[in-house]
């Protein structure tokens, strides 16, 4: 799996674990949740355009977003807690167990190059992204 798809993957992953808490109850949402729908799209893009890089820049920048403003909130940590409300608990590791995938996957994505082979022989190759 390449880093890219890693991190869609967390990202992803992230988005169902904040829409598993809005839809389970967790007090403090808006009606329409934003964490979600970000990260959504960020996954999206960074599937749908496979051979842009700034769609790395933008996956990385939503799980940032997310991951800053629940560590501001601040109200994640009693809910991490807590693994007595089962789904409440499990939303939230599959939020935080995504953001930390997307962090590590994005910043692996922006690092490193991938190489593609294009022609035959020994050293046919060019490096790119």
């Amino acid at each position: 799996m390449t880093a890219r798809r890693a991190l869609a993957l967390g990202l992803f992953l992230a988005a169902a674990g904040v829409l598993t808490q809005f839809l389970v109850g967790v007090p403090g949402f808006p009606a329409i949740p934003p964490g979600p729908i970000i990260l959504g799209l960020a996954g999206i893009l960074l599937l749908a355009l496979p051979g842009a890089r700034w769609p790395i820049f933008t996956g990385l920048g939503a799980a940032l977003f997310v991951t800053v403003g629940g560590l501001v909130e601040g109200s994640v940590w009693g809910r991490l807690g807590d693994p007595g409300q089962l789904d409440v608990w499990v939303g939230v590791v599959g939020q935080w167990a995504g953001q930390a995938v997307a962090l590590v996957a994005g910043t692996l994505a922006l690092t490193t190059r991938r190489v593609d082979r294009v022609g035959t022989g020994a050293g046919g190759g060019r490096e790119s992204q």
